[in-house]
């Protein structure tokens, strides 16, 4: 990974804006810190050498003033340890005694620059004028004070930097795993451009954000794939499917145009060719509806429907047919089963489930019709003891123009599974295949649905059985 690259990512400028503020943050404090310890010193300096004074003065009342050259030396004996100045004069300003050359009296705070012990040094002081008239000065070396606020400078000094070395390191260790991250997306995305739909952005294992977004990245990818593929499969499927009645339709005209002796012979081939015009247009009719329904094309909003009143009516409309072909159609309807869903899909499910039960069960054959409500699941089963579908087959029967062999020979264009299965993922129901003993069961459970509302299930049955 090139440092440009480094240093150019969101996450590390992030980082130096945050490390900026927290830098300026830490200066502020420092300086709030450093003048309220300075002030603190200096007033704890004026409070001590007031207390020194008061002791001194007392001193004095008690002893005499003649006394106080030596109370100063004793003084200055004491606090010799921390350097401590005295100066006694008269009110003449001719020194008596301390340790701190001759100089002119001057009440109240002072700085001072003075030679002792043959050094110079800084001095913070205070005069004052004594009961007897005598001048005192007392103070003491400000190097502890200076050596405090040097400390404190730094301690700040060294944890800012400590700070920022922190902050910066720390932004690119966080750059460059972000990045890290960021590139693995980029090559899977690189490789699925080149072609590889198999590719996924792997998983870090840490179950954190970038895990999540992988996950949905994949997820998406699988559903891309998936649709590709169908894509792929339909396309091929239209061009094998479709390619014998459009090849019928115009050998068939080619036949009129040259053989059609009167009317009558001309008037019978134009209506098989509507026929197979319309069979075709019947055919992408429910492609394109199985592919709006893929895509989350609704025909209306989702309502609640009386799923029991939708099968009853059309159990009706198909009894006849099915009794034309010598077929007993019985039905078992529980009252009040409602779901939410699109009623116009939902017909349109029933009808092709009804239509394969009537059209491809033999003369003869008993179909069977039953709705009711399971561990609040709405479950529908069409059944009948017709040829059934082998165990192999059942997965495949879903696809769009997959016919079984023995289905070639009857009308239809082998979509009419496909768009059943459609409409059932478009609901979140399943749908399965069984094995009637003999026959077809086809079994559809339908998530549970209350009066307040839609209520999906934590996990519907698998029903698409090879069993």
């Amino acid at each position: 990974m090139r440092p440009t690259k480094l240093f150019r990512t969101s996450s590390f400028r992030l980082t130096l804006i945050f490390a900026g503020l927290f830098a300026t943050l830490v200066l502020i404090l420092f300086g709030v810190i450093y003048w309220l310890a300075a002030d603190y010193a200096s007033e704890d300096e004026k409070t001590e050498i007031g207390i020194e004074f008061s002791a001194i003065e007392d001193e004095a009342k008690l002893a005499g003033y003649d006394h106080l050259p030596q109370i100063i030396a004793d003084h200055l004996r004491e606090r010799n340890d921390i350097r401590a100045v005295y100066l006694l004069s008269d009110r003449n300003g001719r020194k008596i005694a301390g340790n701190a050359p001759e100089m002119a009296p001057r009440v109240g705070d002072m700085k001072l620059d003075l030679k002792l012990d043959g050094k110079k040094r800084n001095i913070r002081a205070q005069g004052f004028y004594l009961a007897n008239g005598d001048y005192l000065l007392l103070g003491q070396d400000a190097y502890s004070f200076h050596e405090m606020k040097e400390l404190i400078a730094r301690a700040f000094g060294v944890g800012a930097a400590a700070t920022l070395f922190a902050a910066v390191l720390g932004g690119i260790l966080m750059s460059r795993g972000v990045l890290g991250r960021i590139e693995m997306v980029s090559r899977t995305s690189r490789a699925i451009i080149a072609g590889d739909l198999s590719r996924r952005v792997p998983l870090g294992g840490t179950d954190d954000e970038f895990d999540d977004l992988a996950a949905s990245v994949n997820a998406m990818l699988d559903r891309i794939q998936d649709l590709m593929e169908r894509m792929q499969q339909v396309s091929s499927d239209i061009a094998h499917d479709l390619r014998t009645p459009l090849t019928r339709l115009r050998q068939r005209l080619e036949r009129a145009r040259r053989h059609a002796g009167d009317d009558a012979a001309f008037h019978r081939v134009l209506d098989s060719s509507i026929a197979d015009v319309d069979a075709i247009l019947e055919t992408f009719g429910a492609l394109l509806r199985i592919a709006q329904i893929e895509a989350g094309g609704k025909a209306a909003p989702l309502g609640e429907v009386d799923l029991s009143a939708l099968v009853a009516d059309l159990v009706e409309d198909f009894r006849p047919g099915a009794e034309d072909r010598a077929q007993t159609f019985d039905a078992e309807i529980a009252p009040t089963v409602a779901i939410l869903g699109d009623r116009e899909l939902l017909t349109q499910m029933l009808v092709n489930l009804l239509d394969n039960a009537v059209r491809h069960a033999p003369p003869g054959a008993h179909i069977r019709v039953t709705l009711d409500r399971a561990s609040g699941f709405a479950t529908l089963v069409v059944a009948d003891d017709g040829p059934g579908i082998p165990i192999g087959e059942r997965e495949k029967v879903f696809r769009p123009f997959y016919r079984l062999e023995s289905s070639r020979t009857t009308q239809g264009s082998g979509l009419g599974l496909s768009l059943v299965a459609a409409i059932v993922k478009q609901h979140g129901a399943k749908i399965g295949l069984d094995d009637n003993e003999p026959g077809l069961r086809v079994t559809v459970a339908f998530p549970p649905y209350q009066a307040a509302g839609f209520v999906p299930p934590i996990s519907l049955p698998d029903l698409r059985k090879a069993s």
